[in-house]
C-alpha cells in the first residue's frame, strides 16, 4: 500500500512539474509594452521613408528600416572589461558590444543612470543620459 502511494505521488509530482514548465516556457506575449516602443520607432522610420518618397527624393538616400538602429531606454548597469555594457531593460539585463569611444564615454557613469541608446544587432551605436 505504501509503495503504491509513493508511485502515485511521484507520478503526480512529475505531471505538475511538466505543467509548470509548459506554462513558464509558453509563447505568451508578456512584453507587449516593450514591443510597442520598438514598433513606434520602426513606424517613425517608415514614415520618414514615405515622406522622402513623396518629396521626389530617392529612398536610397535614407536608411532602410532593416539598416536603421533601434532606439530604446534603459538603466545603465556598468561597463565590463571586454568592452560590453550591461543595460537593464523591460525584459531584463542585456549586454551590448561598444566601441572604444562609447566605452570611454560611459566609464564614469554611475550604476543606475537612466539612459537612451541606439543599437543595431548587439552593438550600441549611440548612448546618452536621459
Amino acid at each position: 500500500m505504501k509503495n503504491k502511494l509513493v508511485k502515485n505521488l511521484t507520478f503526480t509530482a512529475v505531471i505538475l512539474s511538466l505543467a509548470i514548465l509548459g506554462t513558464a516556457c509558453g509563447s505568451s506575449n508578456n512584453n507587449a509594452g516593450d514591443n510597442a516602443a520598438v514598433n513606434a520607432s520602426t513606424n517613425a522610420a517608415g514614415d520618414n521613408n514615405a515622406a522622402a518618397a513623396n518629396n521626389g527624393s530617392s529612398t536610397n538616400d535614407t536608411v532602410s528600416e532593416e539598416d536603421a538602429p533601434t532606439e530604446v531606454s534603459g538603466v545603465f548597469n556598468g561597463l565590463n572589461a571586454d568592452k560590453t555594457v550591461e543595460i537593464e531593460t523591460g525584459v531584463g539585463p542585456i549586454s551590448y558590444q561598444v566601441s572604444a569611444e562609447i566605452a570611454d564615454k560611459v566609464s564614469a557613469w554611475e550604476k543606475g543612470t537612466n539612459i537612451k541608446y541606439q543599437y543595431k544587432e548587439n552593438t550600441i551605436t549611440s548612448i546618452d543620459k536621459e
